[in-house]
């Protein structure tokens, strides 16, 4: 009987191997394309608020850097009333500049925002009239001396002339304050989402190679279990369970130096139940000696099944022909017990030879040797009856 194609087993043990190489690279697929675009959007959205927030920082210490210059240039004034030195005038000269040109940087900061490029220029044109009121006084006291200069600072004070540059300072401060907090909490929001996203996709692809590593390993341990039982397949004879020629070739070659005995038979009367039972029944006969067989010899004896209804069976140890007589004999009265077969008994014989071996013969002369003895017994047995079938008549 032919043995069944082992393809199919592969296919059981390659295909779940197979889909979970698929599933993992699915998964790493998606992983880096999902959760590497919402990383980079995050991202993208973290770094644009980081940005908004170094932004507000820097115009809020450009409003501090314009408010120090202004006061700088008001405090050098005062203290030119106090000592008259040409020196300090420079000084209040460069303070109105650095004045003027922090606003201006002040007004293209905020140019984009509406609201705050109102305030901006708010302050822009307050401080603009300071610093022009400043040089203006700045002429008065180069020409008529610190006197003069000393009742226009008086005059200025009692009208309060910085009330609005104050106020428009504070008003832009503010405005920017009220931003940054604003734009900090969008910021920290957008790095715990990152956080978050990040512990995700770690999370989760730390849950997934947990569970495919340890599915591997399951598919492993079935294909290891799998391979294994392919291999023991292919030595097997599919019907009886039994050992087959080349598996028998095989395990001899480890066996061949040492004594043995090689039983060699075929079953008579084997055609007739094939004839009468089919080929199942003659399955199950086959099947129902391989049995016998494998009760009346060791664990490390070989049986095998080399054709039909031929086996051999290698007696490891066994190297006196009468222990090996005696094994036959034993074994002739297992096989030639009835078979219960579709309700009624059936028997079998069995012609059996043997070869004894020292350790110095081949596999092939040794079969060849059991069955020509198996040959010569079935012969003689024929014979026998043949003789007993005459005399009876």
């Amino acid at each position: 009987m032919d043995r069944p194609d082992p393809q199919p087993k592969h296919r059981q043990v390659l295909q779940p191997i197979g889909r979970l190489l698929l599933v993992t690279q699915l998964f790493a697929l998606l992983l880096m394309g999902g959760g590497g675009t919402m990383l980079f959007l995050t991202a993208r959205d973290f770094h644009r608020a980081s940005l908004w927030v170094e932004h507000t920082q820097k115009v809020l210490d450009d409003i501090a850097e314009l408010r120090i210059n202004l006061l700088r240039g008001g405090l050098a004034l005062r203290n030119y009333a106090l000592v008259p030195d040409p020196e300090i005038l420079h000084r209040v000269r460069d303070a109105n500049k650095a004045a003027i040109l922090g606003a201006e940087h002040l007004q293209t900061l905020l140019g984009d925002d509406p609201t705050q490029s109102e305030l901006a220029f708010t302050l822009q044109s307050e401080a603009a009239e300071v610093v022009g009121w400043t040089r203006s006084i700045i002429v008065i006291a180069e020409r008529d001396g610190p006197q003069a200069l000393q009742a226009s600072l008086r005059f200025r004070a009692q009208r309060d002339a910085a009330k609005d540059l104050r106020a428009a300072l504070s008003a832009l401060e503010n405005a920017e304050r009220r931003l940054m907090e604003q734009r900090s909490k969008e910021r920290a929001l957008e790095y715990s989402r990152l956080q978050k996203i990040a512990a995700a996709a770690a999370l989760s692809l730390a849950v997934f190679l947990t569970w495919s590593i340890a599915y591997a390993a399951v598919l492993f341990r079935r294909g290891r279990a799998s391979i294994h039982h392919l291999s023991s397949s292919a030595e097997r004879d599919p019907l009886t369970g039994l050992l087959n020629r080349r598996a028998l070739e095989e395990k001899f070659a480890s066996l061949a130096a040492a004594p043995l005995t090689l039983v060699a038979f075929d079953l008579d009367d084997f055609k007739p139940v094939n004839d009468r039972h089919g080929h199942h029944g003659g399955d199950e006969v086959l099947r129902v000696t391989a049995r016998r067989l494998e009760r009346e010899c060791r664990d490390h004896d070989l049986i095998a099944r080399v054709g039909g209804d031929e086996f051999v069976i290698v007696l490891t140890g066994v190297s006196e022909a009468g222990t090996a007589a005696q094994v036959c004999r034993r074994l002739s009265e297992a096989l030639s017990a009835p078979i219960a077969l579709e309700g009624q008994d059936v028997r079998i014989g069995a012609s059996i030879g043997y070869a004894v071996s020292t350790g110095d013969h081949a596999l092939a002369a040794l079969i060849a040797a059991a069955d020509a003895a198996a040959y010569e017994e079935k012969r003689r047995r024929k014979s026998q009856r043949m003789t007993q079938d005459a005399a009876g008549q």
